[in-house]
């Protein structure tokens, strides 16, 4: 048993939210009870104690939308590279750095976010993997560091044709082989989605080929409208836009993941709703590429 007290503590009991001096009391992976410090130490009083020194205590963080893969480049800079928009910065920093990961760079580039998770309270995080430099087995490298570490994890590789139709196939199998894996898994802490890289890298075969790999009960998790290039490329190409496009090739739904959706409009802010289907704001990502701001609020009031 274990209570960890002292701090002004956030629940997610309506009936109780907030304790200015609050202490939580844990056995194994179950909260027992919450309560004031004094309370749960008089009811119990053999538990090991642990001090928050007036810090927060709350549920911890899902991190909805990670890359694990480019947990190396903080403070790296790339010969050469001058990026001029989105498409420049994709092929010239992340394209880059994920075509010369080794499955070991895989496992240690997963070490150290997970590490700064749980520095920073993200006990839960959805990861989107690229190595195009080693696809075969990836996820199943981050598998063990988030055992080592305890972070529960749903993962999935980035399906794309930008490197050819042989390396899409080996990333839609990679999917494949990680989600039943993950649904054999009995541990509740990793899981699995058929991920995609975004729309104007994949051609309607690779669309229908991981269509065709994604065991039943499992959603996608895609980049959507990242870039106006993005909008363009799709407008261009099939003649719709990108929700249109994901909507007709039945990637919608309430177990699906769109990540960033910058460059919607209300139309498909509309899908969006009427499919259920998830969205993941990621400021800091948008901010760092120059992407832009999309509609977040404008979706959480739909």
């Amino acid at each position: 048993m274990l209570v960890i007290g002292n701090g002004r503590m956030i629940t997610r009991d309506p009936q109780n939210p907030f304790f200015e001096n609050g202490a939580v009391a844990i056995e194994g992976s179950e909260i027992r009870k919450v309560g004031t410090t004094e309370d749960m130490k008089k009811e119990y009083p053999d538990a090991e104690y642990i001090d928050a020194k007036g810090g927060v205590i709350m549920p911890a963080f899902i991190n909805a939308h990670e890359h694990i893969y480019s947990s190396f480049a903080r403070g790296l800079s790339i010969k050469g590279y001058d990026p001029h928009g989105f498409l420049e910065i994709l092929d010239g920093m992340w394209w880059t750095i994920d075509r010369n990961l080794t499955l070991e760079d895989t496992r240690l580039s997963a070490m150290a976010t997970y590490i700064d998770s749980i520095k920073n309270g993200v006990t839960t995080t959805f990861d989107h993997h690229a190595s195009f430099g080693h696809i075969t087995d990836s996820l199943f490298k981050i598998e063990e560091a988030a055992k080592e570490t305890g972070v529960r994890s749903c993962l999935c590789y980035e399906v794309s044709d930008r490197d050819g139709k042989d390396k899409a196939k080996e990333a839609v199998l990679e999917n494949e082989a990680f989600i039943k894996h993950a649904l054999a898994d009995d541990s509740d802490m990793i899981a699995g989605m058929m991920g995609m890289h975004a729309q104007f890298t994949i051609s309607d075969e690779t669309m229908e080929l991981a269509a065709s790999h994604k065991p039943e009960g499992v959603g996608y998790h895609i980049h959507v409208a990242e870039g106006i290039e993005d909008l363009h490329d799709c407008l261009k190409k099939h003649g719709k836009r990108i929700v249109d496009r994901l909507m007709d090739c039945n990637i919608l739904g309430e177990k699906t993941l769109l990540g960033h959706c910058i460059y919607i409009n209300p139309h498909e802010m509309q899908l969006i709703k009427d499919t259920d289907t998830m969205v993941v704001h990621n400021p800091e990502s948008n901010m760092g590429n120059a992407c832009g701001c999309p509609p977040t609020m404008e979706l959480v009031h739909r």
